[in-house]
């Protein structure tokens, strides 16, 4: 069963993006033979964490939502185990980068916390 819709949403998304990556091409510069792999960095941490954490948020609508009622006690604890299954899985995968990442290069990468958010919140 498709409860929440997503066969369709991610079909029309992946669609969308591949029509788009087709059209508008290859950024220009990001993949020419000479330049730097690392040449292609973040741009504001600040916006990163925070659209990292509004994209969160909205998750809890999504997921929540997709109980379809709080009007029975049996729904509102679906929904509460819903919101904690969706705060354990993003809290986990930001986490889990952010030790890793540290362990590998000896520095906190904030960018790389903020991915492993945004793949928690996608596996769960």
């Amino acid at each position: 069963m498709d409860f929440a819709g997503s066969g369709i949403v991610h079909m029309c998304g992946g669609v969308g993006a591949l029509v788009g990556a087709a059209v508008v091409g290859a950024r220009e510069g990001r993949f020419d033979p000479g330049s730097p792999s690392d040449a292609f960095a973040p741009h504001s941490l600040p916006l990163i964490v925070l659209g990292t954490f509004i994209l969160w948020f909205g998750w809890y609508g999504f997921n929540c939502g997709s109980t379809l009622g709080l009007s029975t006690k049996a729904q509102g604890t679906m929904a509460a185990q819903v919101a904690m299954n969706t705060t354990i899985a993003a809290s986990a995968g930001g986490l889990v980068v952010l030790v890793l990442r540290f362990a590998m290069q000896r520095k906190y990468d904030i960018g790389g916390m903020c991915n492993g958010i945004l793949a928690g919140l996608v596996s769960i």
